[in-house]
């Protein structure tokens, strides 16, 4: 099994070091383990979001953790598990400046891109739920896809992170959204970005991966490459709901994933996993 999507104590809303991520990787059979810690905000998003300090490590810290993951690697290479030195971006209009900036200042094995923020409202984080009461589910949805399809098409990310996050907490279209899924999958092929099958959608009141059935059906006909991410911010939830991951990728028709190093892209079939 892979999990090319944890986090740790850095991001602030999360806790244990790498090695303990590593350790808990090793225990579960996981023979590469990405870690993608939140790049810092960018000043100029942080200064409109109310509590921004919880959502990503200090710039400061980010040499630290580029080191601290080069270490948990020398462990890693004695227990059998490949570790992979990632980082997850924040792709809203505001922050892509900041990013490359930081992107060309450092190397990494892999970026997310991820939407966490419509305009400054951080819309899932629990604390922050009543911000839905302001949008109908169909104008959210809207908003967020649209938000997606213009941070995968902004050149930044290899793989786009938990793509349908908008239903973490169990808010719907009215009706069905296959044709929204049909052209995000569209577009996400022409951008050339993977999409991660992120299972901590099974931890949360939406109860179901991101993306869903139909959407992940939609990106596997539109030819869209994959790869599979827990999203732990515990070492406990390493490799959590790699099995369900599994049988979501054989029912959409997936014979493969895809794992970055170096930003390079390569292939390993789902029957070596």
């Amino acid at each position: 099994m892979i999990d090319c999507h944890v986090h740790t104590w850095r991001c602030r809303h999360a806790t244990g070091t790498p090695v303990e991520y590593v350790r808990a990787a090793a225990e579960r059979g996981i023979s590469v383990l990405t870690f993608t810690e939140h790049l810092p905000l960018a000043p100029d998003l942080a200064d409109r979001v109310p509590g921004a300090a919880r959502y990503a490590m200090p710039e400061s810290e980010l040499p630290l953790y580029i080191a601290e993951i080069a270490e948990a690697a020398t462990l890693g290479s004695s227990l059998g598990v490949e570790v992979l030195c990632g980082i997850e971006v924040d792709a809203v209009p505001i922050a892509r400046p900041y990013a490359r900036e930081m992107l060309a200042q450092h190397s990494f094995d892999v970026v997310l891109g991820s939407v966490h923020f419509i305009d400054d409202w951080a819309f899932d984080d629990p604390s922050l739920r009543d911000g839905y009461d302001v949008w109908s589910p169909d104008a959210l949805w809207e908003r967020y896809f649209g938000d997606v399809l213009d941070a995968a098409r902004a050149g930044l990310a290899d793989v786009m992170a938990h793509v349908d996050l908008v239903k973490k907490f169990g808010v719907w279209p009215s009706g069905p959204a296959d044709g929204m899924y049909r052209e995000t999958a569209s577009a996400l092929a022409e951008a050339g970005v993977a999409v991660e099958v992120n299972t901590a959608g099974l931890r949360k009141p939406c109860q179901e991966i991101y993306p869903g059935a139909a959407l992940l059906r939609a990106l596997r006909e539109a030819g869209v490459p994959v790869t599979i991410g827990s999203d732990a911010h515990t070492p406990d939830e390493v490799g959590a709901g790699g099995a369900e991951a599994l049988a979501a990728l054989g029912d959409a028709g997936f014979r493969s994933v895809v794992v970055f190093s170096g930003r390079e892209m390569r292939e390993v079939r789902l029957d070596e996993l």
